[in-house]
């Protein structure tokens, strides 16, 4: 019975890190595939704000169905949408992310460069313009990876270099699949397999199941033990 025990866990085990490494797979060859693909300057007409997207990512040489996909990612296309970080606007930019590409841009002016009040903020044209830029600028910063551009605009450019890639953290994948999904949507292509998902609920199961086994031994180790004070099945 122990062997049984034993060859189960041994299976489930290695299922468990099969699944994790297809799952990585799967994923990286998806992102290298969209990123390959995104790189194609497509406009945008059929969702908010749709000319104004169009002008700055126009203006700024990305996609503006990337673009577009962020702010519906960040906002769901609300202009005085307020995340609980103090991220405004469509694009949800942060107040010193604002003032630094701003000082560059000038989509608004005050006292100081890049002072800009809760109306810049709110202001499609000004907010669209502000992210834009900022997402183009981590593009050129990546060497034109979209992937670890989306990356870093949800988690920040130091994160990502830090990590040498995305950034393990659960909301940054969360982001950067959503993003895409709705590019794919938007540019009217079909989504590739999200078989990466597939495998993570395989790799899950696995786990549970490996967890759940060695539970089951360890029960049964320990009632031999209480009953026959030694560990051997009779």
């Amino acid at each position: 019975m122990w062997y049984v025990l034993l060859a189960l866990l041994a299976a489930e085990g290695a299922l468990y890190l099969a699944a994790g490494w297809a799952a990585k797979e799967c994923r990286q060859a998806a992102w290298r595939a969209f990123s390959a693909a995104a790189s194609e300057r497509r406009e945008v007409d059929k969702v908010p704000y749709a000319a104004l997207i169009n002008r700055y990512a126009g203006g700024e040489g990305v996609s503006a169905a990337v673009v577009a996909a962020i702010i519906r990612a960040e906002s769901s296309y609300n202009p005085r949408a307020v995340s609980r970080t103090g991220a405004a606007g469509l694009m949800q930019v942060m107040p010193g992310t604002w003032r630094a590409v701003n000082s560059r841009v000038q989509a608004c002016s005050g006292r100081h460069a890049g002072e800009c009040g809760a109306d810049c903020y709110f202001d499609p044209e000004r907010n669209i313009r502000i992210g834009t830029a900022y997402y183009a600028a981590l593009v050129r910063q990546f060497g034109g990876d979209l992937v670890l551009a989306l990356a870093a605009y949800n988690a920040g450019p130091a994160a990502v270099e830090r990590s040498g890639g995305v950034p393990p953290f659960a909301e940054t994948k969360e982001y950067v699949e959503r993003v895409i999904e709705y590019w794919y949507e938007l540019a009217a292509l079909p989504a590739p397999a999200r078989t990466a998902r597939l495998w993570e609920r395989a790799g899950r199961a696995a786990g549970w199941g490996a967890a759940a086994t060695a539970a089951l031994a360890a029960c049964v180790a320990v009632r031999l033990l209480r009953r026959h004070r030694s560990w051997r099945w009779r």
